[in-house]
């Protein structure tokens, strides 16, 4: 269900960071020939920048979606924190998934408190033909009054 991409680092960030405590020799590496750049995760991490091609692809989608859902943020990094609530701004159902309400919660349709991992595979369940029980200890749910 899930595709998980790396890429290569040409040798960036130096594996003797004092607090990656993983052997260098465990470390992943690119396969390429001529190459032995570190592998990292297809992930952002803070401080970094987004690709503006990702960028645009996102806007692209956020326009066409007829449904968004928001898992585990705090929706106040930019430029993703602004994507729940202009979603929201044309009417289309937003639900927030996270251990506790965020400056953007009440301007969206609705709110799932909680762990994404109990919530989210609930939540989709019923989109699998499985009943999500409402009364589940995993999940506490709140339709948001405009």
């Amino acid at each position: 269900m899930f595709k998980y991409e790396v890429f290569c680092l040409h040798r960036e960030p130096s594996p003797e960071v004092k607090d990656a405590g993983i052997p260098v020799q465990d470390l992943p590496r690119c396969k390429k020939e001529n190459c032995t750049g570190l592998l990292r995760p297809h992930v952002v991490w803070f401080g970094e920048g987004l690709d503006p091609a990702v960028l645009e692809s996102a806007d692209q989608e956020l326009k066409e979606c007829d449904l968004c859902l928001v898992v585990g943020t705090s929706s106040v990094v930019y430029p993703a924190a602004m994507f729940a609530p202009e979603v929201a701004s044309r009417g289309v159902p937003v639900a927030e998934i996270n251990m506790e309400e965020t400056d953007v919660t009440a301007g969206l349709g609705f709110h799932f408190q909680g762990a994404a991992g109990s919530i989210v595979p609930e939540v989709l369940a019923k989109h699998e033909g499985v009943a999500v029980n409402p009364s589940s200890a995993f999940i506490r749910y709140k339709k948001l009054e405009k």
